[in-house]
């Protein structure tokens, strides 16, 4: 029976496919789908469904689905022939009936499951209402059955892009294994792989396309782009000089291409290109801001740059006066030339213009800080943790400068609160650990210092701080003397490790060795008090009383309330 239909339903097949009307429902249309069963079917009623399907299909190549499923419904009357069911998806696939479609679909695939053009009808009405997995399953079915369809491969691809990945990279490699480049194959390919940051393969998809389209200045820029991922410089700056030859005025492409300069250590050609942006009509202020950190960036390397720097953010300021980002740049600048008095006018107008700004709050404490006015520094970070309740540098900084001020046990607080927002810091635990040891809280200590070293086992400050509290209470001195060790084979001129390794030895009785270390802190630093008075000691104990006197008053010198002290010189010894 199928034989006698085939030509018939080809032309249909054709037709559909070529058709792009919607046509509009004229007549009531039956959606029940008949029974399957199989019945004997006279040449008479063979021929009566074969002219009412023609008419159908007539109906349907001028767009008039509506009519043409009335024509394919009395054909069902004669002959349930797959092929009218066929017919009958298509028409309401057209009308964008899919329910109706995708049971007429169904029924011509049950008929005839190896009919690779009823599984496409199928699968596309499973498309259509969003039953993407059995849609998938239709295209799997039809890649076996035909496994050169390269629309099935596609189709299947896209479908799969989300879910499967892997799969739908699968199946366009294959597309282009056995037909060649195809640009949106290749298209698919790239977005493919770079979603996945496989950019070494999306590259090669891009070279592709640049092959089949040379003069492409978008994929050009794309594959430059790509190429800087892979750190494959010196290909993107090629890439991206090709683009700028046709391109000149692309503000955007320079400033990547100014940015792989510096990615290469390529500071005068960077430079060039910056300059070339900043005369440009076409800058933008975040184009303009970027090139100022840009500049800003260099300063950490060559200090002889901060007036250029300063300079790019000072005309960005005259352009757009009421942006206030350019401002903390302008301290941390002036700061780096010693114009303290600008740097704090421009700290001070960021906090007021835009409180909210943790930079802000942090860099006008930490210039105060920094000129050991700790006071005043307390006062700002008090003000500051009012904007920024959350900022955990705020109190950090705000605990340190407590703990300068001898303030323990408000330096104790702000840093709980410091911990609380950030408890991995290793500067935070530090600092509790310094100021739990202070108010002789050493069980709160000790624990801080080991939350630190879990973190991390080798940070030099942490081991020294820690040696030295272990040092002082006469404990764990065999363990204290590892990490000093430790922190001194991170940095070996560091008066202060000296100075505490130096300790541990004097509290094992090796004065001798004590004495070495502890003298070597003095001549590398400026010693503190303590240091000082530990340099007395350790001269005391070597039997040279002369010279544990002039320390022990060098160190009252600087610490003229330590009574202990006083009483020490006054009886000449421990």
């Amino acid at each position: 029976m199928m034989k006698r239909w085939t030509a018939v339903c080809a032309a249909g097949i054709m037709i559909f496919v070529a058709g792009c009307s919607s046509g509009s429902e004229t007549a009531a249309v039956k959606t029940e789908a008949p029974k399957t069963r199989e019945r004997a079917v006279s040449e008479q009623d063979r021929s009566a469904a074969m002219q009412l399907f023609i008419d159908g299909s007539l109906k349907e190549s001028k767009g008039e689905f509506a009519e043409a499923i009335l024509d394919y419904q009395d054909a069902l009357r004669f002959d349930h022939d797959p092929a009218i069911f066929f017919a009958l998806a298509k028409s309401y696939l057209q009308l964008r009936r899919y329910p109706a479609a995708s049971e007429y679909a169904s029924l011509a695939v049950q008929h005839e499951p190896n009919r690779v053009e009823y599984r496409e009808v199928l699968a596309q009405t499973y498309i259509n209402t969003g039953k993407l997995d059995k849609a998938a399953a239709e295209f799997r079915m039809i890649l076996i059955l035909d496994p050169k369809n390269t629309n099935a491969a596609f189709t299947l691809a896209k479908i799969m892009e989300r879910s499967h990945p892997a799969e739908a990279l699968e199946l366009y490699n294959g597309i282009v294994a056995r037909q060649g480049p195809s640009w949106d194959v290749l298209l698919q390919i790239a977005q493919l792989n770079s979603a996945l940051q496989r950019h070494d393969k999306a590259a090669e998809a891009l070279e592709q396309m640049l092959l089949l389209d040379p003069s492409n200045l978008a994929l050009k820029q794309n594959l430059a782009e790509t190429y800087i991922r892979l750190k494959q410089f010196e290909k993107a700056r090629t890439m991206l000089t090709e683009v700028l030859e046709q391109n000149p005025d692309n503000v955007m492409l320079r400033s990547t291409l100014a940015d792989v300069f510096l990615q290469q250590n390529d500071w005068p050609s960077a430079r060039k290109e910056l300059t070339t942006i900043l005369a440009s009509d076409s800058l933008d202020p975040d184009t303009h801001l970027r090139i100022g950190m840009a500049y800003y960036a260099q300063t950490i390397k060559d200090t002889l740059l901060i007036p250029d720097a300063i300079a790019v953010f000072r005309q960005y300021e005259k352009n757009y006066p009421t942006d206030t980002r350019p401002f903390v740049f302008l301290g941390v600048l002036h700061r780096g030339i010693h114009k303290d008095s600008i740097a704090e006018s421009y700290f001070t107008r960021a906090t007021q213009a835009a409180n909210w700004n943790g930079d802000a709050w942090w860099q006008l404490g930490w210039m105060y800080f920094d000129k050991q006015d700790f006071m005043e520094t307390i006062s700002i970070m008090n003000k500051a943790k009012q904007y920024v309740p959350d900022d955990f540098r705020i109190f950090l900084l705000l605990g340190i400068s407590y703990n300068r001020a001898g303030l323990h046990q408000d330096s104790r607080v702000a840093l709980e609160r410091a911990a609380d927002l950030n408890p991995t810091d290793l500067n935070i635990l530090s600092s509790l650990g310094l100021t739990y040891d202070a108010l002789k809280m050493h069980a709160e200590s000790d624990s801080a210092y080991e939350r630190a070293l879990r973190i991390d086992p080798t940070y030099a400050l942490v081991l020294n701080n820690y040696a030295y509290s272990l040092s002082e209470r006469g404990i764990q001195l065999e363990r204290a003397e590892t990490m000093s060790k430790a922190s001194l084979a991170a940095d070996s001129t560091n008066s202060s490790y000296l100075d505490t390794y130096g300790w541990i030895l004097y509290q094992k009785g090796k004065y001798q060795e004590a004495l070495i270390y502890i003298r070597r802190a003095v001549e590398f630093g400026d010693a503190s008090a303590v240091v000082l008075e530990h340099l007395g000691d350790a001269y005391y104990k070597v039997g040279n009383e002369e010279k544990a006197a002039e320390y022990w008053k060098k160190a009252l010198e600087k610490d003229a309330k330590n009574a202990a002290l006083k009483a020490k010189i006054a009886r000449g010894s421990l």
